[in-house]
């Protein structure tokens, strides 16, 4: 290969690595599918499709941190592609996962409670499914999100572009089969459900325990908490708002195909752009100074032509499925109002992070996903509701 040709190839990486990445967020199209199957499950109850954008984006947030800590760390030698003899930053990493996924847990429970007018005797088993949702989806989604970083590491891509879109995909679709698991025992043998969240409780106590005494553990806790806590309480907006449009979405069938791989997509473009300025200001070789997003305009496009391309595909998907124009110009509506809204905030969250000794990695993905499935969903059920 020329150097001229080197020279290109390295020039349009991101766009390269951005359309790989984002090909996974078809796969969204799965979880959207999962979900329009069992719509009468989804939609049995207000706190019943209350809860699921709060699970996805929960889950998401969670598995955000994961995979931009992963990143970096392969980038800066703190953790090393394999699973066994890895390092002890790795394996506090996990173990906060854990952790945080239980208090994410407890909190979305309590929100969907209130959002949907449920009432206190249903309190118990919708914390329950919470946490048994959350717990199904951690035994698979933590591990293919290291999966992923450490394969792309291995094979000569860029963890920044590739690990969170990928496993985003997975985390969506995994969530979603969890969610409904979890729905079908709540309104089934409900117990079942019960048992899941108790021994959730004590196996995170134990986990508690024994990485107390590392800093990474605690500071991870004590820097994404907050983020965490304020993303699934954003994202319970999500929730009431398909609740409150819960019957003009059984009347438009193809809407909930496409709205996890729509809010997918953007997210994933967000995250994309967070992650490579992250390692950029840990590397040097950005500084931290909000007039730096012109020298990253370049990158930006690429980013934006890979989410275009495949926000179009999910237009002809939703005029196919939904049989209108509208569904066809909602996706392209979305993605042309909040991309360069979303774009901004990452970059300036990024830099106010950094600027403050915090660590962005473990604010920028969680809160950029939720204002982006925020934001998407408000204006979905807006439409709707037209």
């Amino acid at each position: 290969m020329t150097p001229m040709l080197k020279d290109r190839e390295r020039k349009f990486q991101i766009l390269r690595d951005s359309m790989f990445s984002l090909s996974f967020d078809m796969g969204g199209l799965i979880a959207g599918g999962l979900l329009e199957s069992f719509s009468g499950l989804a939609l049995r109850t207000g706190w019943s499709i209350a809860l699921y954008p709060i699970v996805l984006t929960g889950r998401g947030a969670l598995n955000g941190i994961e995979a931009a800590r992963i990143s970096t760390g392969l980038h800066l030698g703190t953790v090393k592609p394999t699973f066994r003899g890895n390092t002890k930053y790795y394996y506090s990493i996990l173990a906060s996962m854990v952790t945080l996924s239980l208090l994410m847990s407890l909190l979305m429970g309590s929100l969907a409670f209130i959002f949907s007018g449920a009432t206190l005797e249903e309190l118990p088993i919708i914390l329950s499914t919470a946490i048994s949702s959350q717990t199904i989806a951690i035994i698979l989604i933590v591990p293919a999100t290291s999966l992923a970083g450490h394969e792309s590491f291995k094979r000569g891509l860029d963890p920044d572009a590739v690990v969170y879109p990928i496993s985003s995909t997975v985390a969506d679709i995994w969530a979603t089969i969890s969610y409904i698991i979890a729905l079908t025992i709540a309104f089934g043998p409900s117990i079942i459900n019960h048992i899941i969240a108790s021994a959730t409780v004590i196996f995170t106590l134990l986990v508690i325990v024994i990485f107390s005494r590392e800093e990474e553990f605690r500071r991870t806790i004590r820097e994404s908490f907050p983020t965490v806590a304020s993303v699934t309480l954003i994202s319970s907006i999500s929730g009431f708002s398909l609740s409150s449009a819960r019957k003009r979405i059984e009347e438009t069938p193809g809407i909930l195909t496409i709205y996890p791989a729509i809010i997918d997509t953007l997210g994933d473009c967000g995250a994309i752009f967070g992650s490579t300025s992250t390692t950029k200001l840990f590397t040097g070789l950005m500084e931290p100074s909000l007039s730096e997003i012109s020298s990253r305009i370049n990158e930006l496009a690429q980013i934006w032509v890979a989410g275009l391309i495949y926000y179009f595909l999910y237009a002809i998907i939703g005029f196919s499925v939904g049989g209108s124009l509208r569904s066809f110009a909602i996706p392209l509506l979305v993605y042309s109002i909040l991309f360069p809204l979303i774009s901004l905030f990452t970059f300036s969250l990024a830099i106010v992070a950094f600027r403050k000794g915090l660590n962005p990695d473990n604010f920028i993905i969680p809160l950029e996903t939720t204002m982006t499935d925020t934001i998407t969903t408000v204006m979905l059920s807006a439409i709707l509701s037209v």
